[in-house]
C-alpha cells in the first residue's frame, strides 16, 4: 500500500510540473506573438542601416587619412574612443530556455579565452556560466529584464560600451519557431551584416555630407549605435522564448512519457493488491470451514 501510494504522490507532482511547462509554454508563445513582428520587420531596415554605418566610418576613416597626408592643422573632432575593443555576452536573467543560452555563451568563451578585449556579461545565467568555466579574467556586468525592456534601461550599458573603438555582441538570433543560433555581430559599423559578392566589397562609393562628415559620424557613434543595440537586445528576446516554445515541448513529452509509465505501475501495483486481498479471503474462508 505504501508503494501505490509514493506512486500516486508521483504521478500528480509529474502532473503538476507538466501543468508549469504548458503555462510557461504559453508565457513564450504570447511573448514571441507580441515581439515577432516588431523584431522581424525592423531587421532589414536594421540591417540596411548598419552597412550605411559602416559606410560612414570607412568615409571618416578616409578623410582622417586625407587630413594626416596633407598635415593640415584643421582640428579633427574628437569622438572620445578609448581604441579598445569590447565582447559582449547577452545572455539571460531566467532559465528554462532550452540550449540557447548555454550555446551563446559557449560561443562567447570561446572568444573570451583568447582576446585582449574587455568583456562586458548581460545577464544572471551568462554570469554564472562564464565564472564555471574557470577564465580568470575581469568583466564588466549588468542586468537588464528579460522582458519589457525599453532604450532607458540600456542607458547604463550603452554609456559603458559606447566609448569603445570596435564592439562585438553575442546574442541567440531568432530565425524561426525551430531555428534559433548563436551568432556574433558588430555595433560599431566595423562589417556590414549583409553578406555581399567580393567585387560588390570592393567597389567605393564616393559620399557627400551635410553638414560634415564628422558631425555624421557623431550621430551614429551615438544615435544609430543605441538603436542598433536595442534592436539585437529584442532579437536575443525573440529568440530565447522560441528556445523555450521548444524546450517546454520537449519537457511536456518526457513528462507524459514518466505519467505513462507511472500509471502502469500504479495499475500493476493496484491489480497485485487486489489479489493479495482476494487470496487473504480466500485462505479465511478455508480456516474458517477447518474449523466448523
Amino acid at each position: 500500500m505504501q508503494a501505490y501510494k509514493k506512486i500516486t504522490e508521483e504521478i500528480t507532482i509529474n502532473e503538476q510540473l507538466k501543468m508549469l511547462t504548458q503555462a510557461y509554454q504559453e508565457h513564450a508563445i504570447v511573448q514571441i506573438n507580441f515581439a515577432r513582428y516588431s523584431v522581424i520587420s525592423s531587421r532589414e531596415f536594421m540591417e540596411e542601416l548598419d552597412e550605411i554605418f559602416f559606410n560612414v566610418k570607412t568615409s571618416y576613416q578616409t578623410y582622417l587619412e586625407a587630413i594626416r597626408e596633407k598635415r593640415e592643422a584643421k582640428t579633427i573632432r574628437n569622438l572620445h574612443k578609448n581604441g579598445k575593443d569590447v565582447l559582449i555576452l547577452l545572455s539571460s536573467n531566467g532559465k528554462f530556455y532550452g540550449d540557447l543560452i548555454t550555446k551563446v555563451c559557449r560561443l562567447f568563451a570561446e572568444q573570451a579565452k583568447t582576446t585582449k578585449a574587455d568583456l562586458v556579461i548581460v545577464g544572471k545565467e551568462g554570469k554564472k556560466f562564464f565564472e564555471q568555466t574557470g577564465i580568470k579574467k575581469p568583466f564588466a556586468y549588468f542586468e537588464i529584464p528579460d522582458t519589457n525592456v525599453t532604450l532607458n534601461m540600456l542607458k547604463p550599458l550603452i554609456h559603458q560600451i559606447i566609448v569603445y573603438q570596435k564592439v562585438s555582441i553575442f546574442y541567440g538570433k531568432f530565425d524561426n519557431i525551430i531555428i534559433q543560433e548563436p551568432v556574433e555581430s558588430s555595433l560599431s559599423g566595423d562589417m556590414p551584416n549583409m553578406q555581399k559578392d567580393e567585387e560588390e566589397k570592393d567597389k567605393k562609393a564616393n559620399f557627400l555630407f551635410e553638414p560634415t562628415v564628422e558631425h555624421i559620424m557623431e550621430f551614429f557613434e551615438s544615435q544609430i549605435f543605441s538603436l542598433l543595440l536595442n534592436q539585437t537586445v529584442n532579437e536575443g528576446k525573440l529568440a530565447r522564448f522560441a528556445s523555450r516554445v521548444k524546450a517546454m515541448e520537449l519537457a511536456q513529452n518526457n513528462i507524459q512519457k514518466q505519467i505513462t509509465f507511472l500509471t502502469h505501475r500504479e495499475r500493476r501495483i493496484k491489480s497485485m493488491e487486489m489479489n493479495k486481498k482476494q487470496l487473504q479471503l480466500f485462505a479465511g474462508r478455508r480456516l474458517w470451514g477447518k474449523s466448523r
